[in-house]
């Protein structure tokens, strides 16, 4: 999916300005948006440059020209994303120093919204080229926790926290991964004989007078809805919420 030479040093993308063409066909918000479309109507798999130049009606080296590699495609893919992070509309205050809470929480259900019909979207949000939509949204999370005793370091750690925890939640979400029901009853059966071991009293005791078919059903489901996802997000901002009591006792940490 490139022309460049893989010995030779890559710079990122937004350190290097957009091609210098008199009337440039295409910009770079265009070849982003496109791509998307491609990977949401398609899947991930089925983006390459030559699709994405006959989705644009260009050549593929011309594209190149814009594009020149699979790289520079992700991480304009990626800022494209996180533009519905960075605003304008709702989402993070851009006011310095809201409620770290809030703010933390409305960053794990945003990465949630805009990656749960996505499921390819992990990939592309895994691009180390920031850009300036991913700098914007950096800045509104970070804005959020100035007023708290967290260092630099910690605060990036925090963010990472909450996107880890959206990227395990919602990658089970794609319908390419979901069980059948061949996969269901294998499982069921082997859940079962195991069972009858009676090593496993945890577990049988997690079925709770189900069959291993209902268990297995019920393991798939159970950690997928959104009560789920708000219980957890909540747990993990309880454990900083307790972090911050411990080192700012006399502050009110919300």
């Amino acid at each position: 999916m490139s022309t460049q030479d893989q010995n030779q040093p890559r710079t990122p993308l937004w350190a290097r300005p957009a091609p210098a063409v008199r009337q440039p066909r295409f910009t770079r918000e265009q070849i982003a948006k496109a791509a998307i479309a491609i990977a949401d109507a398609e899947g991930f798999a089925a983006l390459s440059m030559r699709r994405l130049a006959d989705e644009l009606g260009a050549g593929t080296m011309t594209l190149y020209h814009y594009v020149p590699s699979k790289q520079d495609l992700l991480a304009l893919m990626n800022d494209e994303i996180l533009s519905e992070l960075a605003g304008p509309g709702e989402g993070l205050s851009t006011v310095p120093g809201p409620a770290w809470r809030d703010a933390l929480a409305r960053f794990g259900r945003g990465l949630r919204a805009i990656s749960e019909h996505r499921p390819w979207v992990i990939t592309v949000l895994g691009s180390k080229d920031i850009g300036p939509n991913g700098m914007r949204a950096l800045e509104r999370v970070l804005a959020s926790l100035a007023g708290t005793p967290f260092n630099a370091e910690e605060k990036l750690e925090l963010i990472a926290l909450i996107s880890y925890y959206v990227a395990g939640y919602t990658t089970p979400a794609n319908p390419a991964e979901q069980p059948g029901e061949e996969w269901i009853n294998g499982v069921a059966a082997f859940v079962t004989s195991r069972l009858e071991t009676g090593e496993f009293p945890h577990i049988q005791q997690l079925l709770d007078g189900d069959d291993a078919e209902a268990f297995v059903r019920r393991l798939d489901t159970q950690t997928a809805g959104d009560e789920q996802f708000e219980r957890g997000l909540t747990r993990i901002l309880d454990g900083i919420e307790a972090e911050l009591g411990r080192r700012w006792p006399a502050r009110d940490t919300s």
